[in-house]
């Protein structure tokens, strides 16, 4: 009997079961992986400067750390200099924001009309590299930085493409970090501006509809929003059939 017991505790169906989903979720822009796929080709291939910019930067600083050692002073010693493709890298980091902090204070700054170096116009996060709680804030953060701007007389233009996974290792080599999992970019340069288009031809506004205008003194007018409801699918143990108290006073056969 306690085997049968034990073996009808170890048995487990399929239950369903349904909650509410939290009101204030946000989506990232949609995009087709075609979309994706394109954007992070023409990133690779337009941000290789970078890597060599990285490059030859490293090789420069441990030959100035060698001749420190070496007490070399000589005046006719030569000095390294970057080669054209790593001054091209160079000028290209005033377009470009590597990694998920500074992306996010570049973003940050924007929805807040500060002055700074340039408005990002496009951001690409490899949301499929990482843990989701990493990049989470990207959506509702983009929406605040793109209507910011066009409260400010700029032109709304900022594009959030979400890629796959698989993308960051050959963002990270094409700009020669050991990570890249988020990317903003600036206008400003040609190779620059032909990904941004593309972008834009391709990746719809990041929208947050329940957040909507964040200009100050706008208070648009409430609305309710439909309910959410998630179905979860898990499993539950099989239990025998309870006896009722009724059952259970009655003397079994065997004490007969």
């Amino acid at each position: 009997m306690a085997a049968t017991a034990r073996a009808l505790g170890v048995q487990r169906r399929q239950v369903f079961k349904h909650a509410l989903e939290k009101p204030y979720t946000t989506s990232w822009p949609s995009a087709t992986q075609a979309a994706q796929d394109e954007i992070i080709d023409l990133l690779c291939t337009a941000l290789q400067p970078l890597s060599t910019y990285f490059a030859e930067s490293r090789r420069i600083c441990k030959s100035r750390l060698r001749r420190q050692r070496r007490r070399s002073k000589s005046k006719l010693q030569s000095k390294p200099s970057l080669s054209d493709k790593a001054l091209e890298g160079k000028s290209m980091l005033k377009h470009v924001v590597i990694g998920i902090n500074g992306t996010t204070r570049a973003l940050e700054r924007q929805a807040k009309g500060q002055r700074s170096e340039g408005d990002l116009a496009l951001v690409v996060v490899c949301k499929g590299d990482v843990e989701p709680q990493l990049v989470a804030h990207f959506p509702g953060l983009a929406h605040a930085a793109r209507t910011s701007k066009a409260d400010r007389g700029g032109t709304a233009k900022l594009r959030l493409v979400g890629v796959g996974s698989g993308a960051e290792r050959r963002l990270a080599a094409a700009v020669g970090q050991p990570r890249a999992s988020a990317l903003g970019i600036r206008a400003g340069m040609p190779a620059l501006d032909a990904i941004i288009d593309t972008a834009y031809a391709n990746v719809a506004m990041p929208s947050v509809p329940w957040i909507g205008n964040i200009a100050p003194g706008c208070h648009p007018a409430p609305a309710l929003h439909p309910m959410a409801v998630r179905e979860l699918r898990t499993s539950a143990p099989v239990a025998g059939k309870r006896k009722s108290p009724a059952d259970a006073a009655k003397p079994s056969k065997k004490a007969k």
